[in-house]
């Protein structure tokens, strides 16, 4: 078992049973595999208590997975409390938006042009109006994950440079990064998009129509919109990163020749054709997110 799985083991295990009896159903659990283990071996059962000294010595991943938990039980009771506050909200969110999932639809395939979309599975379609109202939700629900996360850490920041930038992300980033993200996102669908599925579409066609599988095209829009979005989250970061006095604004001013390799290198990625208009079409906003990043870190 490696480290991720035990991480999402104890993660579903919190909010379903509860951090106060889950060490006692790991270590019940790993029991009986270690004595299914040792039958298979020809040796008897050990109790628990031996089963912990094996542990204990052997430094079992496992066995430190249930020391952690036992010692912070109280937190985990708060951390629980609040995925459930999140996968409630998430609930009533994902259900607001299946009235809406003809929109979202819509709206998603209105940048294909005259490419015809097709579905090749009898359950396709009804998958992807499935994956676009848990989308949706998921993205309505992003904030309420946030705020629950921060409410989370808030009493064990200690330090004033933790509490100051604790306010930052309070203050600042979380009312802002909204209206970021919403900027990268009316970008890439009504700039970025259209040049290049026309590009895409038309591509060889002397050879073949373009017929494309609309759950791969819903899935390269959502993928598009998404980076392009978060990529315009730049300038926050920057300036939260200076007014919490972690980089100062001449930092980010020297390292601007490098910042306009990165920035070059991610539109090379994310572009999806390979032609130096639709990478520069790209690259200029991306440019000047940098440079106002520069400007507000001056002014953090």
């Amino acid at each position: 078992m490696d480290i991720i799985s035990l991480v999402l083991l104890i993660f579903i295990g919190i909010a379903i049973l509860g951090p106060d009896k889950l060490p006692i159903g790991i270590e019940a659990l790993w029991l009986n595999i270690t004595n299914f283990l040792r039958g298979q071996e020809g040796q008897g059962p050990i109790s628990l208590e031996e089963a912990r000294e094996k542990w204990r010595a052997s430094d079992s991943p496992v066995y430190s997975a249930v020391l952690l938990l036992r010692a912070a039980t109280e937190h985990l009771l708060e951390l629980r409390r609040r995925i459930f506050v999140i996968l409630i909200f998430m609930a009533v969110a994902t259900v607001g938006c299946a009235f809406g999932a003809d929109y979202l639809l819509t709206a998603l395939v209105a940048p294909v042009g005259e490419v015809k979309l097709i579905a090749l599975r009898p359950t396709e379609m009804f998958m992807l109006y499935l994956k676009i109202v848990l989308a949706a939700g998921l993205a309505l629900t992003v904030p309420v994950i946030v705020y629950q996360l921060l409410r989370f850490i808030e009493p064990g920041l200690e330090t004033p440079q933790e509490r100051k930038l604790y306010r930052v992300l309070v203050w600042w980033a979380i009312p802002f990064s909204g209206l970021f993200f919403l900027a990268g996102i009316a970008f890439s669908y009504f700039v970025m998009l259209p040049f290049s599925l026309k590009y895409l579409g038309g591509f060889g066609g002397q050879f073949a129509e373009a017929q494309w599988n609309i759950s791969e095209y819903v899935s390269f829009v959502l993928t598009i919109v998404l980076w392009v979005g978060a990529t315009f989250e730049t300038p926050l970061a920057m300036f939260v990163l200076s007014k919490a006095n972690i980089v100062s604004s001449d930092k980010f001013a020297k390292a601007r020749k490098f910042a306009y390799v990165g920035i070059a290198v991610l539109a090379a990625v994310i572009t999806p054709t390979a032609d130096a208009f639709n990478m520069l079409i790209f690259m200029a906003p991306l440019v000047g997110l940098y440079e106002l990043g520069v400007l507000l870190s001056r002014l953090a």
